[in-house]
C-alpha cells in the first residue's frame, strides 16, 4: 500500500467505506459504477464505465487488497471502496505456454505460487494463488498445459504451471479460497 495512502489512513480514520461504486469484470477491467450521475438508471448505467487512466489503474493496483473475511477493496486514501466481483478477485494472465508458462495478475503482480485448480460451473479456470483466488483470463486457457494422468478421459484434468502440477477440482468442489462477489455493508 502505498504511503500517502497510509498518512491519509492515519489522518481520517473513521471515513465510512463504500460500497457498489467499483466493479472488477471477468476479463480484469475495473469500472465505474457512477450511481451518483444525474438520472443514474441501474438497468442502463448499472454494468459500469471502463476507467482507463492509466495513472488512476497503477494506484488501484498497488493498493487493492483484501480484508480478513475475505473481501476485495480498493484503499483509496483513507476511504476502503468495495470491489463487486464478475467472476474473481484476481484475472490472471498467462505469460509463455505450456508447462513453463507464468502468471501474472491483472495488477501486474507475478504469480509465484499456485495451491489449487478448479473448475467453475460455468467452465472458467480457478486457481487458487499466494496472491489470491484468481480466475485465468478466457484468452489465455490455450497457453496453459492441461492433460490427463494417462490421456484417457476418465481421469482428472491436470494443469502444470510454475513448475507444478496441479489435479483441477471438478465443478461441484468448493473452492478452496473463498470470496465475496458483492460485499455487503456491515448492518
Amino acid at each position: 500500500m502505498d504511503e500517502l495512502v497510509h498518512r491519509a489512513m492515519e489522518r481520517w480514520p473513521d471515513v465510512p467505506a463504500v460500497y457498489g461504486w467499483l466493479r472488477l469484470d471477468r476479463r480484469g477491467s475495473w469500472l465505474l459504477v457512477d450511481r451518483g450521475k444525474p438520472g443514474f438508471d441501474e438497468a442502463i448505467d448499472g454494468t459500469g464505465s471502463p476507467i482507463t487512466n492509466a495513472q488512476i489503474l497503477d494506484f488501484i493496483a498497488r493498493n487493492y487488497l483484501c480484508d480478513p473475511q475475505g473481501r476485495w477493496y480498493w484503499q483509496n486514501g483513507p476511504q476502503r471502496v468495495f470491489v463487486d466481483l464478475d467472476l474473481a478477485p484476481l484475472i490472471l494472465r498467462v505469460l509463455g505456454s505450456g508447462p513453463h508458462a507464468r502468471l501474472v495478475a491483472h495488477t501486474g503482480e507475478p504469480v509465484s505460487r499456485v495451491d489449487t485448480a478448479w473448475r467453475t460451473q460455468g467452465g472458467d479456470l480457478m486457481i487458487a494463488t499466494d496472491l489470491g483466488p484468481g480466475a485465468v483470463h478466457d484468452m489465455d486457457l490455450g497457453s496453459l498445459a492441461l492433460d490427463t494422468a494417462d490421456g484417457c478421459d476418465e481421469h482428472p484434468l491436470r494443469l502444470t504451471v510454475l513448475g507444478r502440477t496441479l489435479e483441477i477440482l471438478p465443478p461441484q468442489a468448493a473452492p478452496p479460497a473463498s470470496f465475496e462477489r458483492r460485499p455487503r455493508a456491515p448492518r
